[in-house]
Parts: C-alpha cells; sequence; structure tokens
C-alpha cells in the first residue's frame, strides 16, 4: 500500500498543490544532491545518500504519476479523517467514502498481486520458468513499487542464466528497498559468478589463459608443418 503516513511532498520539498512540472524540477535538484555516486570514496555517507535518494525518487515515483497521485492524496485524507481531522471537498462534503473505496480498490490489487508472486516462487520451485516469469510480472503489473516481486523476477532470470535481465531487477528492487534481504542475497550471487581478474602461475591474466593455450597449439601445429 502507498505510504500515505508519509509526507512525500515534505521529502520533494513541494506544496500539496505543485504542478508536475514543480514536482520534476524538485526531484532532479534533489537526486543531483543525494546521488550516491558523488560519494565514491565514503561508504558512510554514500549509503546515507543512497537511502535519502531512494526516498525522494520513491516521492517522485508517485507523486509524478497522476494515478499514484490521485490514490496518495485520497489515502492521506482518510487517514486524516479518521484521526478526526475533517477534510471538506468542492461540493462541501468530506472524501472519506471516495478514500475508502480508493483504499478498497488497492487492497484488492495487492491481494491478487501477492496471489501472483506465491504462484511465480510455486513455479519457480518446480523449475517453470517462462510460467513463473508470466505471474511474477502480473503482480509487478499490479504493484509496480514492490521491491520483493522485482527481486523474485531477479531470482527468476538467474534461475535461467539471464544474468544482465537479473542484475537490472535486483537493481530495481534495490531502489526501492536498500534493505531487502532477498534482493541483497542475489546480488551477493551475482558478484560471486562475475569472472575474476589477475595473473595466474604462468603470468596469464585469469579468464584469457584457454584461449592462449590454443593459440600456442595452433603455433606448434604450423610449425611442424614447416
Amino acid at each position: 500500500m502507498l505510504e500515505y503516513n508519509e509526507d512525500l511532498y515534505a521529502v520533494l520539498g513541494v506544496e500539496e498543490s505543485a504542478a508536475p512540472e514543480e514536482i520534476r524540477k524538485a526531484y532532479l535538484k534533489l537526486a543531483k544532491k543525494l546521488h550516491p555516486d558523488r560519494f565514491p570514496n565514503d561508504p558512510e555517507k554514500r549509503a546515507e545518500a543512497q537511502t535519502e535518494f531512494s526516498k525522494v525518487t520513491r516521492a517522485h515515483d508517485v507523486l509524478s504519476d497522476a494515478k499514484q497521485r490521485e490514490e496518495y492524496n485520497a489515502l492521506r485524507t482518510l487517514a486524516k479523517t479518521r484521526s478526526g481531522v475533517a477534510t471538506a471537498d468542492s461540493s462541501g462534503g468530506t472524501a472519506t467514502a471516495t478514500a475508502t473505496a480508493t483504499e478498497q480498490k488497492i487492497e484488492n490489487k495487492e491481494s491478487r498481486a501477492v496471489k501472483h508472486n506465491d504462484r511465480a516462487n510455486d513455479l519457480l520451485r518446480r523449475k517453470k520458468f517462462a510460467d513463473a516469469e508470466t505471474a511474477i510480472k502480473e503482480a509487478i503489473r499490479l504493484c509496480p513499487n514492490n521491491a520483493l516481486y522485482h527481486s523474485t523476477l531477479a531470482e527468476i532470470h538467474l534461475a535461467r542464466g539471464w544474468k544482465t535481465l537479473a542484475q537490472t531487477a535486483v537493481q530495481t528492487a534495490l531502489k526501492l528497498d536498500p534493505k531487502l534481504h532477498e534482493a541483497k542475497q542475489i546480488e551477493l550471487k551475482l558478484k560471486a559468478g562475475q569472472p575474476k581478474t589477475g595473473k595466474d602461475a604462468k603470468g596469464n591474466e585469469s579468464g584469457s589463459h584457454e584461449k592462449k593455450g590454443f593459440l600456442d597449439q595452433l603455433k606448434e601445429l604450423l610449425n611442424k608443418k614447416m
């Protein structure tokens, strides 16, 4: 569910009535200031920047999408109403009914997404990768900002040997939730599978030994014929 208890407008430093262009400009300004790449040699500041950058990106993703912004505003209105702060709409009544309907709609969507995710994991265990991918993509369609679903997609791609796609999916998951355990585990698996650089006992660079051995053999064959 959208984090309606968190003031996404405050995160970006804009008013609730801010136009889309204002939201975009505010995001670009903060993204430039908070991007983790500004601190390549300071792990602590880089981690802090990553957390703040994720918050700003999340706020922008919600508020720049008209439908998600409408749902977010409706849920915030509902929260205020439930806490005793009634908010009148343009007709002079309250927005409670609209907000409640929106909340129910989101809950139904999330429930369906959970079922698709569970099905994807079951299919993955049975090595039915294509069907698993279809199921998890439906979960992502319903809840595109759920980090766990992107992590599941990364796991499916990895199981199929599609490391580039797995890396893209896991990066999306960690962007949404930098602390997600499942995504971190997949990231470790991907890093562990990367070829190491360096030299072997004969002074050959790792990964090039087999190629050099073949060339040496070819030279020997040519020398013999000569």
